[in-house]
């Protein structure tokens, strides 16, 4: 039974507090972004179709995002699968060089750094160039998916097949 156990793959997607800081930062731009024409709104027509122009713009593209597909890890014996949405990253345990520090439009984040391309699926031509050309072709972020790393279910994978790439527990670091 333990070798069956094996086998199934480990599934994560981001936390909700991750999701929800996503949907709050997004919610913020959009309702920035809608300031602007509801200033002349204001100025054309009144108030009140400002402010609904407004809630609007802001509700409907927040529903928008809500529908995008959520990102996945999903980790088995073999290694790491990566999908975005809109890219699909696959590597192998060996290939990952570190655990550090990459930049991703959303800000920092903590990081698997590999020691070359997994890029194995895009959904456009243009999509593969930016995703190789801004280096995101060799990193899987760790934040979304565990928050409190170095503990949990992805923490506890790498430990069992990469050790070396987290500090030593006995040395409290």
């Amino acid at each position: 039974m333990g070798t069956n156990q094996e086998a199934v793959s480990l599934v994560l997607t981001p936390s909700t507090r991750s999701q929800r800081d996503r949907l709050v930062r997004l919610g913020l731009l959009f309702l920035a972004a809608a300031v602007p024409v509801a200033a002349v709104l204001v100025i054309i027509v009144n108030w009140w179709v400002a402010v609904l122009y407004t809630v609007v713009q802001t509700g409907v593209l927040l529903f928008g995002v809500r529908q995008q597909r959520t990102s996945v890890l999903r980790i088995d014996e073999a290694g790491i699968q990566y999908e975005a949405g809109s890219f699909v990253l696959r590597t192998t345990w060996t290939d990952i060089a570190k655990v550090g520090e990459a930049t991703l439009p959303s800000g920092p984040t903590q990081a698997l750094v590999l020691s070359r391309s997994a890029l194995r699926w895009t959904h456009t031509p243009q999509i593969r160039q930016q995703v190789t050309q801004r280096g995101w072709d060799r990193i899987i972020p760790i934040d979304e998916f565990e928050p409190s790393w170095p503990k949990g279910p992805l923490a506890t994978q790498v430990r069992k097949h990469r050790p070396d790439l987290l500090p030593s527990e006995t040395t409290g670091g």
